[in-house]
């Protein structure tokens, strides 16, 4: 009796095989015959998914031409382009800006204004400290991880801090 339970069980198993089989191959035919049209073959479909697809904001960085009447072309003078260009530039909202989250917390040892180990790197002077915000020092990246920053804007920050 045991052999023939085997037989029938190898019947069975074999005719499931069998089918599985079968259904695999009806499926690689239905896969292979179906009929992948471009979908840009639509242009219904294509305007939607192309307005899908656009960015959410743009900038805008064209200027408008002033008039003919509204230019004024001035000569500048050497020393007066140094002291206007450093008056524009704002140490306090660079610092506010960039410096601040670190420095007032002292994250990743950053040193505080006022503190005793900003006094050590202060005594360093104006140059060095520059030098060091401008390249990196540490754990603090370049420019404080600001690459947009000019290095006048770096300087004007690090003079506002020693005067903090």
């Amino acid at each position: 009796m045991g052999e023939n339970d085997d037989k029938v069980f190898m019947k069975r198993f074999s005719g499931i095989i069998v089918g599985l089989v079968i259904v695999t191959i009806l499926i690689i035919v239905i896969a292979v015959g179906y009929d992948n049209t471009d979908p840009l073959a639509n242009p219904s479909r294509a305007a939607k998914a192309a307005e899908r697809i656009q960015p959410v904001a743009s900038v805008r960085t064209e200027l408008p031409a002033p008039a003919a009447q509204d230019v004024v072309i001035e000569a500048p003078v050497a020393g007066d382009a140094v002291a206007v260009a450093a008056a524009e530039i704002d140490g306090e909202s660079v610092y506010a800006a960039v410096c601040l989250a670190c420095h007032l917390s002292g994250a990743a040892g950053a040193p505080i204004p006022g503190s005793d180990a900003w006094a050590e790197r202060a005594a360093k002077g104006l140059d060095e400290l520059t030098y060091s915000a401008i390249n990196g020092i540490g754990i603090m990246p370049a420019k404080g991880g600001r690459m947009d920053l000019s290095d006048d804007e770096v300087r004007a920050a690090v003079q506002h801090m020693l005067d903090l």
